[in-house]
């Protein structure tokens, strides 16, 4: 089990070397902006799959550990989620509680486009099939239902690079779901990252997944 010490000590150690090497790289010391901005996509991602490892022992050794509020919980999220993508020009034009958009109420909802059916959400589930089968846990999706060949199969061909850049794994819906005509791509967290109250992490991520999928349903014509 990672423990959760060294946890925090990594976070500060890395958020200490991204702004050192910045600075060196703006100073025109070392290396190039590229190279700075994969390599913390890097550390985000190793970060996040640290933080994940100690979700899945706590859980299994753990179960009954004090669970945040879940609604408070989403809440922390989406502020967060949109201070960050404030700062960089991207404005969410509301959350809403899922079921306005016919979604569960476990779900929060984040539009960012014109276009009602294509949009952001995050909630809890634990799916009854599948490798998490039984399992309950954070998601984050992005909702492209009824747009399987303008929308769906194009990003599909864009999965790799979008991952590269989000530093997470990228899961799309069982193929009998998608038979239905629901498309989606999720970034998954252990249910442990809500029972600790890191919603700082879900708001870093929530935003990160928006900002590099944004300009790409752009280009498709979702404006």
């Amino acid at each position: 089990m990672v423990e959760r010490d060294a946890l925090q000590l990594f976070n500060r150690r890395k958020e200490e070397f991204l702004k050192k090497i910045t600075r060196n790289v703006t100073e025109g010391r070392e290396g190039k902006a590229g190279v700075v901005h994969e390599l913390k996509n890097f550390l985000d991602w190793f970060e996040s799959w640290l933080q994940s490892e100690e979700g899945l022992e706590t859980e299994r050794v753990a179960p009954a550990a004090e669970e945040k509020n879940f609604d408070q919980f989403l809440e922390e999220v989406l502020a967060g989620t949109r201070r960050i993508l404030a700062e960089q020009n991207i404005k969410v034009t509301y959350a809403l509680p899922g079921q306005n958009l016919g979604v569960s109420e476990s779900w929060k909802c984040v539009k960012v486009f014109g276009n009602n059916d294509i949009y952001y959400r995050i909630g809890r589930t634990r799916p009854r099939k599948g490798q998490y089968r039984g399992r309950e846990l954070l998601v984050i999706d992005l909702v492209m239902d009824g747009y399987k060949k303008q929308v769906f199969l194009p990003l599909l061909e864009l999965k790799a690079e979008i991952e590269k850049r989000l530093g997470a794994v990228l899961e799309r819906e069982l193929p009998r779901v998608e038979a239905t005509g629901k498309y989606r791509l999720k970034v998954i967290f252990p249910y442990e990252v809500v029972r600790r109250g890191d919603s700082w992490l879900a708001a870093r991520k929530f935003a990160e997944f928006i900002a590099i999928t944004k300009p790409l349903l752009n280009g498709l014509g979702i404006q």
